[in-house]
């Protein structure tokens, strides 16, 4: 009778405490992805003022491969690139130096971002952010119903809100 009671007991709790250790892991994952994002921004706008080139973060559904590549069709959640960016924007070329390569992010993860950095986002040499128009916009990353954005102004800083996705 006293086992029937402690593991009746140990079911309320267990029950009470799995909502709450999913949110945590879902809140794990999402600061993860977007940690890892944010470190490659600030490693491609550091590299562009020190290097006095532009720097770029682009997209890749390769990023394992002996030579990955930019990818226009890829997401995000795919994976990024950091690269010197001597050629054409946007393009690793021939004599591009790629400084970071970041693989898949969790299938749960999706990153999405509005047209201006749907491909790549570039840094130029005095640190400004440009994608494919103009200077600024937004990344979200979104796990199980929360989102962070990253946001990037006109000078190429980022900053952090919560959403929802």
């Amino acid at each position: 009778m006293e086992l029937l009671v402690v593991l009746a007991v140990g079911a309320v709790l267990l029950a009470i405490a799995i909502p709450s250790y999913a949110f945590l892991v879902n809140s794990s994952r999402l600061a993860a992805v977007t940690n890892d994002l944010v470190s490659a921004l600030h490693l491609a706008r550091s590299e562009a003022i020190t290097r006095r080139m532009r720097v770029t973060v682009c997209k890749t559904s390769n990023a394992m491969a002996e030579t990955p590549a930019c990818d226009t069709t890829a997401g995000w959640q795919q994976g990024w690139l950091v690269f010197i960016d001597g050629g054409t924007k946007g393009v690793i070329d021939s004599g591009d130096t790629v400084l970071r390569v970041q693989g898949s992010a969790s299938t749960a993860v999706t990153i999405t971002t509005g047209t201006n950095y749907g491909s790549f986002i570039s840094y130029r040499p005095s640190g400004v952010s440009q994608g494919s128009h103009v200077a600024n916009g937004t990344v979200h990353v979104c796990v199980a119903g929360i989102s962070r954005d990253i946001i990037i102004n006109n000078t190429g800083r980022i900053r952090l809100d919560t959403n929802t996705c």
